[in-house]
């Protein structure tokens, strides 16, 4: 899943992990021609077609004059596309500060993502208690030598060049699972996906040996999507273009071998949000 993207450090919205879709209408990412995949990292298993919704909720506040309650809702679904995965984020969430100031926030995200890493298009948008704050959308494409560029369209055009290693979010999920498969503690990958607008971001992961259990509240034939081992993973998000030694954020998530969050805490500094399943269901993917 993706991580919660950066309106600004106090007022977040959510990206990948990301964790982050089908989409349709004004909101449908266009799939963009695909090609040999630019990394190694792809597990010998594809990721599940899945709807989650996590409730969210305010469990650590360490700003004076910050945020002093949070509550709101995610609903997260991907769906396999053959050559690809769509993916959408659509998140509400309600802010109040130590001020007595409020905010509501709507943010929107949807892509597709190559299975091949080789491409992906992306959309996203904020409204601020009604009134749109941010928008934008853009394309990854690599090149054959493995290298490639991100550009974002918003009121100004910006190019973002990616070394070869970078990741999808898709393939960055994948990533995580073989190595958390093959008992390794460590993992730091570039990852790019749209939901950031400062682009690419390393993520440093510390992956725990894995936990029995994982069962969920499934609607309809839960199956595959709600028992299985997991693995808690600690994940750290460093902007690409910053020296900062300090990561953006923090992400705690119980990841599941199907590649589906069991639940999740992120930590902004200076507050923290933890989100827990409500609802989990199959999404039906199309015939190939």
């Amino acid at each position: 899943m993706k991580a919660l993207g950066s309106c600004a450090r106090s007022v977040p919205a959510f990206g990948l992990a990301a964790w982050l879709m089908a989409a349709s209408g004004a909101w449908a990412a266009s799939p963009a021609l695909s090609a040999s995949r630019p990394a190694s990292d792809k597990a010998a298993v594809d990721l599940l077609s899945h709807r989650a919704i996590y409730d969210m909720s305010l469990i650590k506040v360490s700003q004076s004059d910050g945020v002093r309650a949070a509550s709101g809702t995610m609903i997260y679904t991907l769906t396999d596309r053959c050559d690809g995965y769509t993916i959408e984020t659509d998140l509400s969430l309600n802010l109040a500060f130590a001020n007595g100031n409020e905010n509501q926030i709507e943010q929107k995200y949807v892509a597709w993502e190559a299975k091949d890493g080789r491409s992906s298009t992306f959309r996203f948008q904020v409204l601020e208690n009604g009134k749109l704050s941010k928008a934008y959308h853009g394309t990854v494409k690599f090149r054959e030598d493995g290298t490639g560029t991100a550009t974002y369209d918003a009121e100004n055009v910006s190019v973002f060049d990616l070394p070869r290693g970078t990741l999808l979010s898709t393939g960055h999920t994948l990533a995580l699972l073989k190595s958390a498969t093959a008992n390794e503690q460590f993992m730091s990958k570039l990852v790019i996906d749209g939901s950031f607008d400062a682009g690419p971001f390393w993520i440093t992961a510390a992956i725990a040996p894995a936990q029995k259990g994982g069962v969920l509240s499934v609607k309809g034939a839960p199956g595959r999507l709600s028992e299985g081992r997991y693995w808690p993973i600690g994940m750290a998000y460093f902007p690409a273009t910053s020296a900062q030694p300090i990561p953006e954020y923090e992400i705690s998530q119980n990841l599941l071998g199907t590649g589906i969050t069991l639940s999740m805490v992120q930590d902004f500094g200076g507050f923290t949000l933890a989100f827990n399943p409500v609802r989990m269901e199959p999404v039906t993917a199309p015939p190939c």
